[in-house]
């Protein structure tokens, strides 16, 4: 074993190696700095953009699409007035055994309901296709009113849905 003093003695003696290897690695020899460059400061964050102001819906193109409105309103009027005359047969149907005469005749009467249903539907699908195409797709006047006919249809089309849902037969 090594005794203390010998242990102190060599480390006095590696001291002066340490100290002559330690000036060797100032920032004189070459080696890039391990501080933060000027770069690395920066943000890569996209710059704030001020929001785009809405615009409003064209006249002209809320008057081209006016008619379509007027006629899925006339549609859904149709709609329901199929609706409330099929409405008691669709509810006798409802519990009644598959295949006896007031279940046929209650999917007779979802099938006239379901075609009533058809043009509000092929309303709001060309009012989809009218929203997504060329002319609509940044926000501009045009797109807003696409937009608006849109959402009033749609409204029917949900309000029918819904209607619908609680009188459906059992298996449909």
């Amino acid at each position: 074993m090594s005794s203390p003093s010998k242990l102190r003695a060599r480390g006095i003696a590696i001291l002066p190696l340490l100290l002559a290897s330690a000036a060797c690695t100032g920032p004189e020899s070459g080696y890039p700095s391990l501080a933060p460059r000027p770069i690395e400061s920066l943000s890569l964050a996209e710059p704030a953009r001020p929001a785009a102001a809405p615009a409003i819906a064209d006249p002209n193109a809320l008057a081209s699409y006016a008619p379509i409105i007027a006629q899925a309103r006339t549609d859904d009027a149709t709609f329901q007035e199929t609706l409330k005359r099929e409405r008691e047969t669709l509810e006798r149907g409802r519990d009644a055994s598959r295949g006896s005469d007031a279940w046929t005749a209650a999917q007779t009467s979802l099938s006239r309901i379901e075609a009533a249903r058809a043009p509000v539907a092929r309303a709001l699908s060309d009012l989809d296709a009218a929203r997504s195409s060329a002319p609509t797709e940044e926000n501009t006047g045009q797109a807003v009113a696409a937009n608006q006919a849109f959402e009033q249809v749609q409204a029917l089309d949900e309000a029918e849905t819904t209607a619908l849902s609680g009188l459906m037969p059992p298996g449909r």
